[in-house]
C-alpha cells in the first residue's frame, strides 16, 4: 500500500476483537488476549480506537479512563502500514480523549525509541517499568487460598488505595473471569495481600500482586506458580520498588527483559507507585 492511503480513526466494536488481538501477537506481547481487549471494550468504549488505512485496519490503541488519572497503552501498528504515520495518530486521538475529560494525570509506558516523541507530547519519565518473564516450581502455603466474592469490596478498597484510583471494574471482571487464578493471603481472618493473573498467549499474565506486609510477598508468587506450574508467568513492576525487582531478579527461571519507561503527562506520578503494590498488572487495567 503505498503513502497516499487515507487514514482515519474510529472507535473499535467486538468485530475487531480478533484484529486487535492478532495485532498484539504478531507484535510479541504474549500478555495480551482477546479478553483483555473485551474489558476495555466493556469499560468504556469510546476510549478504543481503531486505524484504517485505504480501507485496511491498520493499528489500535486503548486509552483507560478512571476517576481521576487515565493511562494509554495497547498502541501498535500493523508493520507493513508503519511508515504512514498511523500510530502517531491514534495516540494523539487517545491523548486528546482523556485530555476532554479533564484528568488531571496521564500515564503510559513508553518503549525506549518513543520516550523523545512522548516527551515533545508533555510527558515526563518516571522510573523504569521492568518486565521478567520465565517458570519456576513455586511453593504451597497453608494461609493462601482462592479469593471469594465477599471479600472482593475489601480487596477494591485496598487496592485503590494502593493503585492510587479506581480500578475496581477491572478486579471484578479478573475475579468472574479466572476465580482459579486469584488469591489472598489471610492470616487470623484478616486479608494481608492478594495476586490475581489471567492467561496471555501460553503465560500467565501476574498483576495486581499486592501486600501489606513484606513477608507475604514472595509466598503469593510462589502459590501461584505451584498452582500453574506448566505455564510461564509474566510479571511486570516498577523499579521504584525495589523490593519487587529484588525478588523477581532472587528466583532462578525468571528472566529480566528489556525494560521501557513509565512516564506522566501531568503534576502526579502517583499511579501504581506504592510500596505494598508489587505487581501493578498493566497501568491500564490491572
Amino acid at each position: 500500500m503505498g503513502g497516499a492511503a487515507t487514514v482515519s480513526i474510529r472507535g473499535m466494536t467486538a468485530a475487531d476483537l480478533d484484529f486487535a488481538t492478532a495485532l498484539t501477537r504478531a507484535a510479541g506481547w504474549a500478555s495480551e488476549s482477546m479478553d483483555s481487549f473485551a474489558a476495555f471494550l466493556a469499560h468504556d468504549a469510546s476510549g478504543c480506537f481503531i486505524a484504517e488505512a485505504g480501507g485496511e485496519k491498520a493499528g489500535v490503541c486503548i486509552s483507560t479512563k478512571y476517576s481521576r488519572s487515565g493511562f494509554i497503552g495497547e498502541l501498535v501498528v500493523s508493520r507493513h502500514l508503519r511508515l504512514l504515520g498511523i500510530g502517531h495518530l491514534l495516540f494523539q486521538k487517545a491523548l486528546d480523549y482523556l485530555l476532554a475529560a479533564g484528568l488531571e494525570n496521564i500515564l503510559l509506558d513508553g518503549d525506549l525509541n518513543a520516550v523523545s516523541f512522548y516527551e515533545k507530547l508533555g510527558f515526563r519519565k518516571i522510573c523504569r517499568s521492568l518486565r521478567f518473564r520465565g517458570k519456576f516450581k513455586g511453593k504451597k502455603y497453608d494461609h493462601i487460598r482462592a479469593l471469594r466474592q465477599e471479600e472482593l469490596d475489601r480487596v477494591c478498597g485496598l487496592d485503590r488505595e494502593f493503585f492510587g484510583d479506581d480500578r475496581s471494574f477491572f478486579l471484578r471482571r479478573r475475579l468472574e473471569s479466572f476465580p482459579r487464578k486469584c488469591l489472598v493471603a489471610e492470616r487470623e481472618g484478616q486479608i494481608k495481600g492478594w495476586i490475581m493473573a489471567r492467561p496471555g498467549d501460553g503465560l500467565l499474565a501476574v498483576g495486581p500482586w499486592a501486600a501489606l506486609a513484606p513477608e507475604e510477598a514472595a509466598p503469593l508468587l510462589e502459590h501461584l506458580a505451584s498452582e500453574h506450574g506448566t505455564e510461564a508467568l509474566r510479571v511486570g513492576v516498577l523499579d521504584s520498588n525495589s523490593e519487587a525487582a529484588r525478588l523477581l531478579r532472587s528466583w532462578p527461571g525468571l528472566q529480566e527483559g528489556i525494560h521501557s519507561w513509565r512516564m506522566v503527562r501531568g503534576p502526579s506520578a502517583r499511579l501504581g507507585d506504592h510500596p505494598a503494590l508489587y505487581a501493578i498488572g498493566s497501568g491500564a487495567k490491572g
